[in-house]
């Protein structure tokens, strides 16, 4: 006989647990402290499984038996009741009277919804992809992450990666190659492939449409040889400072193409390498790609320069420091914004920082330097004899040359009315 309302609200506890049965394989489970449970027990392809409903009275014995009429209608399909039941939702659903056509219906649709709402983007894709594989691998994570972070993430950072095809991708690739120039392009290509493997590896996404794309569609590597000609010196330096970027940085990029340096060499720099009063930088070989130690000779501007930017370090250690903490070196990717923002000021295309050595080793030569002294002082190696007695280091013609070079950007830069800020002007 079916149970009664009086029944269970009357069943008490025994010291052990005991069923009582309703009909139909539904009973009342009553635990040894006195709870009870509306429960099923059937047996599907030969299993004996349980499903339980809900604690008596909190589901009352109607709603309990809508609930039990749709298990056993399940399993006499071959399904696991657990499979709409475990869903608080879909018993909502069946006991405000839906049918369970309805109720599944619906709970496709939420998970199809969730699904959508919970697909991973890029932006948190390729942020996992560094965190996870790149900060923990590469020794200079943040350098090498730099292309993904100008080029890819501006663009795709919020889109669902399911919803980036290769045309997409494709388009942002030529963009980059048109704005950027090839090298960069390729970069690009390279990170966002890169991203999309681990997202795959990962199950975040089922496809990388990056690999559809040939790099060689995109162009060829070849050594860069981008310098700036007179006119665009002149609308960079002027698009530098007129910029609002920190006032350390525009000095530092300014010394870059003065020195003829690369990015690690003056950011890494400490005071104790420096003799101002004799004009002299000593540069360790740790920090020179060529392992050697490289011996730097000031002009005048430079020292000046140089003295401001230990008045803005504020007692630090480091040439430039870093912003937060000035017991630290500053990174170098620090300065693409203001390099960034100076050459979009000048409108000039496919140019990085590297690229000042390039413009300073071009213009001492259009200048009538000789080849040895300029690239002594770009610490190249010089071939044949004069190699030999590179030693000497040329200080003498070294110092008149980087001089002359300081002089031409001051006129340079200097030549436009509408500066009122040159690197002369302190702290």
């Amino acid at each position: 006989m079916p149970l009664t309302e009086l029944q269970c609200k009357n069943a008490k506890p025994s010291g052990k647990e005991y069923q009582i049965a309703d009909g139909d394989g539904l009973t009342l489970l009553v635990r040894e402290k006195g709870t009870k449970l509306w429960r099923y027990e059937y047996r599907l392809n030969g299993k004996k499984t349980k499903i339980s409903y809900g604690n008596y009275p909190e589901l009352s014995i109607s709603d309990a038996r809508k609930l039990h009429a749709v298990a056993r209608h399940l399993v006499e399909l071959g399904r696991h009741p657990a499979e709409v039941l475990d869903s608080f939702e879909n018993k909502r659903m069946i006991l405000s009277g839906h049918s369970l056509k309805e109720t599944e219906a619906k709970a496709e649709h939420d998970a199809a919804e969730a699904l959508l709402n919970a697909r991973m983007t890029f932006g948190e894709a390729a942020d996992r992809y560094k965190t996870e594989w790149v900060d923990r691998n590469w020794k200079n994570p943040d350098k090498g992450f730099s292309p993904a972070r100008l080029h890819l993430l501006p663009k795709l950072a919020d889109l669902a990666l399911d919803a980036i095809d290769t045309s997409t991708v494709r388009e942002l690739l030529y963009d980059i190659r048109e704005r950027r120039g090839v090298q960069a392009a390729l970069g690009a290509h390279g990170w966002a492939s890169r991203i999309f493997d681990y997202a795959q590896e990962h199950s975040w996404t089922k496809h990388n449409p990056a690999q559809q794309i040939k790099a060689a569609r995109i162009g060829t590597p070849g050594k860069r040889s981008r310098w700036l000609p007179t006119p665009e010196i002149r609308r960079y330096l002027a698009g530098l400072y007129q910029s609002e970027s920190y006032r350390g940085y525009k000095l530092a990029l300014h010394l870059l193409l003065m020195l003829a340096l690369r990015k690690n060499e003056l950011c890494g720099a400490s005071w104790a390498e420096f003799d101002l009063e004799n004009r002299e930088w000593l540069i360790p070989a740790s920090r020179m790609k060529s392992k050697k130690e490289h011996r730097v000779f000031l002009p005048t501007q430079a020292v000046e320069m140089l003295q401001e930017l230990q008045r803005l370090g504020s007692g630090s250690e480091w040439v430039l420091p870093m912003p937060t903490n000035l017991r630290r070196a500053m990174n170098g990717n620090n300065l693409d914004g203001a390099h960034a923002a100076a050459i979009n000021a000048a409108g000039i295309e496919d140019y990085v920082i590297h690229d000042h050595r390039h413009t300073a080793s071009t213009q001492l030569r259009e200048l009538g330097h000789m080849p040895e002294v300029v690239e002594a002082a770009l610490s190249h190696a010089i071939p044949g004899i004069a190699g030999v007695y590179s030693h000497a280091q040329y200080k003498e013609q070294r110092l008149k040359m980087l001089q002359e070079w300081a002089d031409f950007l001051d006129r340079t830069m200097n030549e436009q009315i509408i500066i009122q800020a040159t690197f002369r002007k302190t702290a």
